[in-house]
């Protein structure tokens, strides 16, 4: 690597380092100025301290999200003038014919691929969870105030004060609401980044290898990553950050192990662009964009990595320089720690909040078949470097990382292998899983073998291992078929309490519609109904409050005749002073399930 190149990345880590490191000496002594009583914040009136909240947060991300768009703008200013300096390789295909090659190359994993797109895209719905109400200012005047800013979708990231922080998270839809606000279009959008992220894994693993690869590893890296429990969490909806954090990741990993093999600037500076935002979609992911570039400093310095130059055999000053990129990546952990200070942990003390979800902390602990793998994994690598029979590689990197992040989420919330939040995990664990095969298996298949053969061996063991993984408890075709059937059944029970309630109000008959606590409860579609009276239950106070329509705002009393419309609320309803056994059931999408039911007062 030239000098020259290395003085970006030292300006970088040097001022972002000094900024940083000033904002987090400024920002405890305002916590404790808060904490001692004498900013005499907490005396004032409730309604009061959340107007001011509600102001710092908004000039706190403003001025936050336009550091990031500074920094961001630094970093690919340096990435194309780089790429103008570095020599061109020749002449490289365009993208047409590039996707034309891989599908002749792979017409297995194409095939896969599609059929699995045209079921995200076919399933995917806004009747879901959060989601629901986000779209309320998306259907807002007539679809015509396109670039209009959506307080929900910033409210839930920007505007929470209880130490939760991930301020880009759903920006990316808020950003595609934009532009289309069909949610088709998101879908089909979360594809493209999802074979980005398998394509971007697997090509990693062709750089570690030296493209001494198998023909198999596509097509077993992408029936690896699409069956998994996390997967169907995350691209059969979009409501979970994991899944754009992820691809994230992948753009990350694959530059940053291109950087370490060749010492390309331009991929080094790719690699710190893209670490840049990771840790903003998910706060524990921080350690995701921090930890690879440490272990290389620390494995580096003590003279595992061969083209790193180990400590003490250069000039300190040549060291740093050798480094610079790895020191300005791991530099992003003070910037993290000051954005959470300013954005997050002020304001959460200030509104005298407990952390959300504290209560989950370290309460749950269930590891999946593939984060053994992955334990197992780095346990073996561990043990190979130590004994010299191995050098440390950039996927070395991001297993250790991906082991803090599942730990950070077991302090936090717990960790299960199939839950939403393990898809990093998940997807270094396929790594794992591929580097594994092609270091051990492929080799001797090759030898035995022919290629066609090798590749059924491959498809055979993939599918053998999908199947055990379908035993088990919360697979892939289970959380699948819940997310379709929760969407399907959210929308049928709507648009037949929108058919009963016409119906009935052509008949000339009183409609008192009554709704409880669940997802439905601030959407607007249940006001678009037709109904005298929109009566919500609370289950918290067991009361009956008019919401919209005849007498809004005042108590209610069931009478007979009264429609009752769960969409969600299940067995809270019984449980909370609701007496079913006085209601007939006039729709249920499922006998088995005590959800999306449509009932009538006796």
């Amino acid at each position: 690597m030239r000098d020259t190149t290395t003085v970006f990345e030292q300006r970088w880590t040097f001022w972002l380092s000094t900024l940083s490191g000033t904002a987090l000496i400024i920002s405890p002594c305002l916590a404790l100025w808060l904490q001692s009583g004498t900013s005499g914040f907490s005396t004032l009136p409730e309604t009061t301290r959340e107007s001011l909240l509600s102001q710092y947060n908004a000039i706190a991300h403003g001025g936050w999200i336009a550091v990031l768009a500074v920094l961001a703008g630094l970093l690919i200013h340096s990435i194309v003038k780089t790429s103008t300096e570095d020599e061109r390789p020749g002449p490289q295909k365009s993208w047409p014919f590039a996707v034309t090659d891989f599908i002749k190359q792979h017409p297995v994993v194409t095939v896969v691929l599609t059929i699995y797109v045209v079921l995200m895209i076919q399933e995917s719905s806004w009747f879901y969870k959060e989601i629901l109400t986000w779209y309320n200012e998306i259907l807002n005047d007539q679809l015509l105030n396109n670039f209009s800013i959506r307080e929900r979708l910033i409210n839930e990231t920007m505007g929470r004060n209880d130490f939760r922080f991930f301020p880009l998270s759903h920006q990316d839809l808020h950003i595609l609401s934009w532009v289309t606000p069909y949610t088709k279009v998101w879908s089909l959008v979360s594809a493209l980044e999802l074979i980005a992220t398998i394509i971007l894994g697997c090509k990693l693993i062709e750089r570690i290898k030296k493209n001494g690869t198998s023909a198999s590893l596509i097509l077993m890296g992408t029936l690896l990553f699409l069956f998994t429990s996390a997967s169907a969490y995350n691209y059969f909806q979009f409501i979970y950050s994991e899944r754009f954090l992820t691809f994230l990741l992948a753009l990350y990993a694959y530059h940053y192990c291109i950087y370490l093999d060749s010492g390309q600037p331009r991929n080094g500076r790719l690699a710190l662009l893209f670490a840049l935002f990771i840790p903003f979609f998910k706060d524990t992911a921080v350690l995701l964009a921090v930890i690879p570039p440490a272990n290389t400093l620390i494995a580096g310095g003590l003279g595992a990595i061969p083209n790193r130059p180990a400590w003490g055999s250069i000039k300190p000053s040549q060291w740093r320089e050798a480094y610079a990129l790895d020191i300005a990546i791991v530099s992003l952990a003070l910037f993290f720690l000051a954005s959470f200070a300013i954005l997050s942990a002020l304001p959460s003390l200030a509104a005298d909040v407990p952390r959300y979800d504290a209560h989950l902390g370290f309460s749950v602990l269930a590891l999946d078949v593939r984060m053994i793998v992955l334990l197992g994994f780095i346990a073996i690598r561990f043990w190979l470097i130590c004994r010299r029979q191995a050098n440390v590689t950039a996927l070395d990197g991001f297993n250790i990382a991906a082991l803090a992040y599942g730990f950070a989420l077991y302090a936090l919330v717990g960790l299960e292998g199939s839950n939403y939040m393990s898809l990093p995990i998940q997807f270094v664990a396929v790594l794992d899983i591929l580097m594994i095969w092609e270091s051990l298996v492929a080799p001797k298949l090759q030898q035995r073998i022919n290629s066609r053969q090798a590749q059924a061996v491959a498809l055979g063991t993939t599918l053998l291992l999908l199947n055990i993984e379908d035993r088990q408890a919360a697979t892939f075709r289970q959380r699948a078929q819940l997310i379709s059937w929760k969407q399907r059944s959210w929308r049928t029970t709507l648009n037949e309490a929108r058919a009963i309630t016409q119906r009935a109000k052509e008949n000339g008959e009183t409609v008192n519609l009554i709704y409880s606590k669940g997802w439905f409860k601030h959407s607007d579609q249940m006001k678009a109904l037709t109904y005298d009276r929109l009566v919500y239950y609370d289950i918290d106070t067991r009361r009956y409050i008019i919401k919209a329509g005849i007498g809004k705002g005042e108590l209610y009393t069931p009478q007979p005749g009264d429609y009752l419309v769960d969409f969600d609320t299940g067995k809270k309803l019984t449980k909370y002073g609701i007496d079913l056994s006085n209601y007939d059931v006039l729709y249920q999408e499922d006998p088995n399930r005590e959800y999306a039911r449509i009932f009538r007062r006796r």
